[in-house]
């Protein structure tokens, strides 16, 4: 017997990746193979490959095999053709430890601790994954962050464990919630079927054998059977997505009701919600729910569903029937289409509502014709192609979308000119290039109140162009003039010898009389000869070094903003000094960390009290020594707290590190403008939905970070 083959007593034990690795290596002993075709034949990217090659390699020379990595060439195998088959078969016959990816991993870490009620030492999880103390910390992290938005939080606790700490309520949540983050589709439903716990497969571990056990498999099956039922009357497709969504949602909603558990909602959000054309379906689910369970359904429950129903993407079934879901297909149809068209032309078609809402009658009607096959005529075709091309290829290429999700078989050349000619129109207003007097916005640190009034006056005022947003403490006159700006606007008194006003951050009506007073005064006044219009920069083709640095201070802190990332509820708040308090506690990491904030922020609002009536909402911000990096969170007050200015029912936190350079502050103001631009921010911190609530943070930013790239300044800066 080979010496080779005698020695495979070898501690180390290979993945299956890195059986398969050494499998393609040993196919051509000798003959070096590139990392990139490796990573091809395996399907996984070069990087993973590269990680593997340390155990890899400590595996081979334990068992007296020739490894040899020749940077620039490959990976190779030097063995004789004996060696390489006893290498094989050695493959064949030894142990191999479970490749489990990150989130498997985390998944696993996640079911242990919610199904354990008692310390887990970090041992357990650094032998069962094979990882060191860093990588489970990190894990820990993030699991953490996850389970904070419901009430649930990791304790951990040197000499006696790892374990988790809330309430019964949170924790079904949090599980309820891990399935769908965590699982998928088809995983979730063998899981709800299974009439008890011993019937899951026993390699679905703990999060999934155990996940449900709290839920009766007779409501999963009659849940299904509403959903089922919605579908054939309605003539409505749920997504796969949001039909398991709906299962979870309305299983645990029968729980806690036949438990006697309240279900409530914000008045206000119930309301719009009530508007929504999906509020039908949720009312019908809820009669089922309560007829076959003879329970009383709160209206709240009705706008939970709607909730599920929104995001779920109801579709019809066919194109023969058109039902009372009309208007919601076409609406999202139209989104949809929005969304295409904004992308393929980089222009903001979603900010057009009415261009929306008159699209959304069109195609209403034109979803109606189609489907019996009605044709128009339409004589702009021409006229429309040859002067708006890159409209019309990129309606054409949107329609395809639309055509396949409501089973038309075609859409005529007519047909999509006349789609066309909305987003045509719209994108003249959107590009014409008017006369603007330039603006300065104005606030005390620059980060927070002057970016919401910055959108509210992009919003409402077109005859402007906001050049600056900047802090009280850093105008100069001088440098107004020397960069063209017409107007300052403040949301605190200035004593400055320039063209200034001071109105809210939410401009009201006699704060609008004020900025369009000043306006006229200025257009009047101004002439070409006084004030040129500055010519468009010409951006430079090469990155400075100094950009590379400022690129990378935002994408830091982008990621440090995202990360950090959070919403908090807090009960029995009754003065605005607690509520400043109990934010600064939020990412203080001491006692004095806790304090500086709380100074900080108490010196802020003693500027300017910074509650938004219009919001009811507190934008709670500052600069502070006590974060090295951005971070936002959103605290939403169980109990809304009464004040002689209004109904303060949460309020946003953002906190910026003191720093010479403007990144933080840039990153930070993003999140107050995001406020204004799209509600459906401000809607999911009010609801809770901390999953949203990053997505649409997340959207903003990263395309903040792509325009910074694409902008440059005529000096080479960014």
């Amino acid at each position: 017997m080979s010496a080779k083959y005698s020695k495979t007593s070898s501690s180390h034990t290979l993945t299956s990746r890195q059986r398969d690795i050494i499998r393609i290596l040993s196919k051509t002993a000798g003959n070096p193979i590139p990392v990139g075709a490796v990573s091809e034949k395996l399907d996984v990217s070069s990087r993973t490959v590269l990680r593997e090659l340390p155990a890899i390699e400590k595996w081979l020379d334990e068992n007296d095999f020739t490894f040899i990595r020749k940077p620039g060439v490959g990976l190779s195998i030097e063995e004789d053709p004996e060696s390489i088959k006893l290498l094989q078969e050695l493959l064949d016959i030894g142990p191999s430890r479970p490749d489990y990816s990150q989130k498997e991993r985390r998944r696993q870490i996640l079911g242990e601790l919610l199904f354990v009620r008692e310390p887990v030492k970090s041992t357990v999880f650094l032998s069962r994954f094979q990882i060191s103390e860093g990588t489970l910390a990190r894990d820990l992290d993030a699991l953490e962050e996850w389970l904070s938005s419901y009430q649930v939080y990791i304790a951990r606790r040197p000499g006696i464990g790892i374990l988790l700490e809330g309430t019964e309520t949170a924790f079904r949540q949090a599980i309820a919630n891990a399935a769908l983050e965590f699982m998928e589709d088809g995983e979730i439903l063998r899981m709800l079927r299974s009439s008890s716990p011993e019937e899951a497969s026993p390699e679905d571990g703990p999060l999934k054998n155990r996940l449900f056990s709290f839920i009766d498999p007779q409501i999963v099956a009659f849940v299904e059977q509403i959903l089922a039922d919605t579908e054939k009357e309605l003539d409505i497709k749920y997504t796969d997505s949001g039909y398991m969504a709906l299962i979870v949602h309305l299983s645990l909603t029968i729980e806690r009701l036949r438990s006697e558990e309240k279900i409530e909602m914000d008045p206000e959000e119930l309301k719009n919600l009530s508007e929504l054309p999906e509020y039908t379906v949720a009312e019908q689910i809820a009669d089922k729910i309560g007829t076959r369970f003879d329970l009383v359904i709160p209206p709240a429950e009705a706008g939970f569903i709607t909730m599920h129903l929104s995001s779920a993407r109801i579709w019809p079934q066919t194109r023969r029937k058109r039902t009372q879901l009309q208007s919601i297909n076409t609406r999202q149809v139209v989104m949809s289409i929005v969304e295409s068209v904004e992308q393929e032309l980089n222009l903001p078609f979603h900010t057009c509502s009415r261009m929306i809402d008159e699209l959304t009658s069109h195609m209403d009607s034109m979803i109606s014709r189609l489907s019996m096959n009605i044709q128009l005529d339409n004589s702009q075709g021409d006229t429309i192609r040859q002067k708006y091309p890159d409209v019309y290829k990129a309606v054409e290429h949107a329609c395809n979308l639309f055509r396949d999700r409501l089973y038309i078989e075609d859409i005529s050349p007519s047909e999509i000119t006349f789609v066309a000619m909305h987003f045509a129109a719209a994108a003249e207003t959107l590009l014409v290039q008017q006369k603007r007097i330039a603006v300065a916005v104005v606030c005390p640190s620059g980060m927070g109140a002057s970016r919401m009034l910055a959108a509210n006056l992009i919003r409402t005022l077109h005859d402007i162009e906001i050049r600056q947003i900047m802090s009280a403490f850093s105008l100069e006159p001088e440098k107004l003039r020397e960069s063209g700006i017409d107007l300052v606007i403040s949301t605190v008194p200035l004593e400055i010898n320039f063209p200034h006003v001071c109105v809210s951050p939410i401009p009201q009506t006699q704060d609008m009389m004020l900025i369009n007073q000043a306006l006229q005064t200025i257009s009047t006044s101004r002439t070409r000869e006084t004030r040129p219009k500055p010519r468009t920069p010409v951006p430079e083709l090469n990155f400075t070094f100094d950009d590379i640095c400022s690129l990378t201070r935002t994408g830091e802190e982008i990621a440090q903003l995202l990360h950090s990332f959070q919403i908090r509820k807090l009960a029995g708040i009754r003065q605005t000094e607690a509520l400043l308090g109990q934010a600064a506690g939020i990412f203080a990491d001491s006692i004095l960390s806790r304090q500086i904030i709380s100074q900080d922020l108490a010196r802020r609002e003693g500027i300017k009290n910074t509650f938004i009536p219009e919001l009811n909402l507190h934008l709670l911000h500052c600069r502070t020594t006590a974060v090295p990096h951005c971070r936002c969170a959103y605290i939403k007050l169980e109990t809304p707290l009464l004040t002689p200015d209004g109904t303060i029912k949460g309020a946003i936190l953002l906190l910026a590190p003191q720093s010479d350079h403007s990144e933080c502050v840039e990153v930070i103001s993003r999140i107050s403008m995001l406020l204004v631009e799209d509600r459906r921010f401000l809607q999911a911190l009010q609801s809770g939905d901390v999953h949203e609530g990053r997505v649409l943070a997340e959207q903003t930013l990263v395309k903040y970070f792509q325009n910074l790239i694409i902008k440059r300044k005529g000096d080479g800066t960014l």
